[in-house]
């Protein structure tokens, strides 16, 4: 589990840092958009005969904004985001410091200082996209810093502007928390799919629900419907292939027999080398399904059947033979929960006589000469089921022979 944990980290921070990209170049555009905005406010001064100085400054950062959107359109360095960030605030505060000088009005007008703060939390905002929280509290602390020293450099202190100041630093703090939330809600994700491959539907839910729980050693029991199936034949014929070709058909046979799995809401139970074990009918605990899953086994069954036709028409047309499969179809109570040791290793399964009674329903298809046999205690669970009754069979661990069904 090493090595999914580690590979799980790895697709976190691979996301983050997509996301992280396309949210530096979204904000790159936006700034473009804005300075450009404010270069058209300060021509008009400038065209109506007064400084040249709001322009010019408008003029240069407008083409580094320019150069800063195409450098992210081809490389996006993680630093780049944050230099980007500081070099916003820094020259947003001294461009107020000096304003007033070079305007001739020996300060900036009071107008502009009132506007400062809304300026440097929208700037900030990009924060709450880059999941960075040591840099969202620090260039918070900073747009807090460098706005107190504007409105005191430019004679406008007041002791009321501490709040501001501090809503500044509080919005660093709240994108840091999101960040880690967003992260946090990443990780969560990841590892569930990462259970996902190792564990039943089921299992993953209860751990999900109750992790304690979910965990603990025990079980419950509940009346389901087994599937179980197994590859004819498919020793002799692996043992002409190489190990990578055995596993690439086995591969290629489970992923259809998985397609219908999903599809008719059963549970994969366990692969038993090129056999499986399906459950159907698990349902809620305090609403079991009224057929304990019989009419979705069937019907999964049928569509195992079809998916194995098409798969053996491209192995046809690949050369290779034709894989056969048998199943065994039963409804009965069983044991649900996690078995082994807690600590070194468990496994959630199902156990009890029902499970065998299905296993040796599919080993007798053999004996019959069918790719499938149904117990009478699912058919009794069937409305209209349409199938055909075999004579009775005698299977392995029951005293009296067992009435049988097929598909017709």
């Amino acid at each position: 589990m090493d090595s999914g944990a580690d590979t799980t980290a790895q697709e976190i921070e691979q996301t983050l840092a997509q996301s992280r990209a396309s949210a530096e170049r979204r904000i790159a555009l936006y700034r473009v958009w804005v300075v450009g905005a404010v270069g058209l406010l300060a021509a008009w001064p400038f065209l109506s005969g007064g400084s040249a100085f709001s322009f010019i400054v408008s003029s240069v950062y407008f083409a580094y904004s320019l150069g800063v959107l195409a450098w992210l359109r081809h490389r996006t360095p993680r630093w780049l985001g944050e230099v980007t960030l500081m070099v916003d605030l820094v020259s947003m505060a001294v461009f107020y410091m000096v304003l007033g000088r070079f305007d001739g009005a020996g300060e900036s007008p009071r107008w502009t200082l009132n506007i400062l703060p809304s300026l440097m939390m929208v700037t900030l905002l990009g924060n709450f996209l880059r999941y960075s929280g040591r840099f969202a509290i620090a260039s918070s602390a900073v747009a807090a810093v460098m706005f107190l020293a504007v409105m005191i450099s430019q004679g406008n202190f007041h002791p009321g502007q501490i709040s501001t100041a501090a809503i500044l630093l509080l919005s660093g703090f709240i994108a840091a928390s999101s960040g880690a939330r967003a992260r946090q809600n990443l990780d969560t994700f990841a590892r569930l799919r990462l259970l996902r491959r190792y564990l039943p539907k089921v299992a993953v839910e209860r751990v999900l629900e109750d992790p304690r729980a979910g965990m603990a050693l025990g079980g419950r029991s509940v009346t389901v419907t087994l599937l179980a199936t197994d590859l004819r034949g498919f020793t002799s014929m692996s043992e002409k292939l190489s190990p990578e070709e055995v596993v690439r058909q086995l591969n290629a046979y489970h992923a259809t027999l998985l397609e219908q799995v999903e599809r008719h809401g059963g549970t994969l139970d366990k692969f038993i080398g090129d056999g499986a074990l399906v459950v159907f009918g698990f349902g809620a605990q305090d609403a079991p399904e009224a057929d304990h899953g019989a009419a979705a086994a069937l019907a999964c069954a049928r569509d195992m059947l079809d998916g194995l036709e098409r798969l053996n028409g491209e192995r046809a047309r690949a050369g290779l033979p034709p894989l056969r499969m048998g199943m065994g179809l039963h409804t009965g109570p069983v044991v649900a929960g996690n078995i082994g040791v807690p600590g070194v290793r468990l496994e959630f399964t199902v156990i009890g006589d029902a499970v065998n009674t299905a296993a040796r329903l599919e080993g007798l298809t053999k004996e019959a000469g069918v790719p499938v046999l149904i117990s009478a205690e699912t058919v009794a669970r069937l409305q209209n089921p349409a199938l055909r009754e075999l004579p009775a069979m005698r299977v392995r661990g029951k005293d009296e022979a067992v009435r049988v069904f097929t598909l017709p």
